[in-house]
């Protein structure tokens, strides 16, 4: 219970920003695949964001919770990839699925159920290459890395940005990466492998799911984004195979997509440099070529 109502009004934040600016990874993809590098170099911003934090944290000591600093190896890139067929099944990724169901899609909640089941199944698996100091010894060269290589990329693309949708990843990035510090992996995903693990129930991580929907719900209430939409059973079928893709591949990673984004990418893991990598490109790629992808991964049309 240690900073719970801290984390708890920080996931309200988290959740606002979610509504203006998602980390999805389909959805940046998505637009990436027809010209549309907003989402995308925003995903950056929030990534430079989450580094700070992570910098500062490690920096002066105020690190509560070890940062997931693996090697990549074969069942890293494995998982990378059910995890990109998962979301692209899905529609969304893990974070893409909370900012659905805060506009109203309730068949979303499939998704949950069906990575439920297929993560309570399967068997832990962690990477054996770990070197917890190195983050330390490089932090700094790595943060100058990934806020020179962010700053280029904006200086460039300044024009198609909106400063709105950029203060709304910079919030994104800055709050995940305190909430991490916080509570740790607080994530849906994290709650199943914590379950599976006969550990007992976080309710601080259910506070901070619950905190984190409410805040995005609210928003998009108040910004006229909430539309319930009734259920369809072959939408339900397909979001709820998803879920279990992506349960499966966060497993083999280990992590989701947004535990890669604000934590392991920030704090340098050769691990989530190489997954984020590939599950990027093998949606990009599917989402260029295949039409029925594409219309699963809109936003407007996902739900009809």
């Amino acid at each position: 219970m240690d900073y719970l109502l801290v984390s708890v009004f920080l996931c309200l934040f988290a959740g606002s920003a979610i509504d203006t600016g998602t980390i999805c990874v389909v959805r940046a993809a998505g637009d990436l695949a027809i010209g549309k590098p907003a989402i995308a170099i925003s995903v950056l911003v929030a990534v430079a964001c989450a580094s700070l934090v992570f910098y500062f944290d490690t920096e002066f000591d105020l690190q509560r919770r070890a940062a997931p600093w693996f090697y990549p190896t074969f069942l890293t890139l494995a998982g990378a990839a059910v995890f990109a067929f998962g979301a692209l099944v899905n529609g969304a990724c893990a974070l893409g699925t909370m900012g659905r169901l805060a506009r109203g899609d309730v068949s979303y909640l499939a998704t949950l159920v069906g990575g439920g089941l297929v993560g309570l199944v399967l068997a832990p698996v962690r990477p054996s290459h770990q070197a917890a100091e190195l983050p330390h010894l490089n932090g700094l060269y790595w943060l100058l890395i990934v806020l020179a290589f962010t700053l280029v990329i904006v200086v460039f693309t300044y024009k198609r940005l909106q400063l709105s949708r950029l203060s709304a990843y910079a919030t994104l990035g800055v709050t995940g990466a305190l909430i991490n510090n916080l509570q740790g992996d607080w994530t849906w995903l994290s709650l199943i492998e914590e379950v599976r693990s006969g550990m007992s129930v976080n309710f601080a991580v259910i506070a901070c799911i619950v905190a984190l929907l409410a805040g995005a719900m609210m928003t998009a209430v108040f910004k006229g984004h909430f539309h319930l939409v009734k259920p369809d059973p072959r939408l339900v079928i397909r979001e709820a195979t998803g879920g279990g893709l992506m349960a499966a591949g966060a497993n083999l990673i280990p992590g989701g997509n947004d535990v890669l984004l604000i934590y392991g990418l920030p704090s340098g893991s050769p691990h989530a440099v190489a997954a984020y990598v590939v599950m990027f490109a093998l949606i990009l790629v599917v989402l260029r070529i295949s039409p029925l992808f594409r219309q699963w991964a809109d936003w407007k049309t996902a739900a009809k």
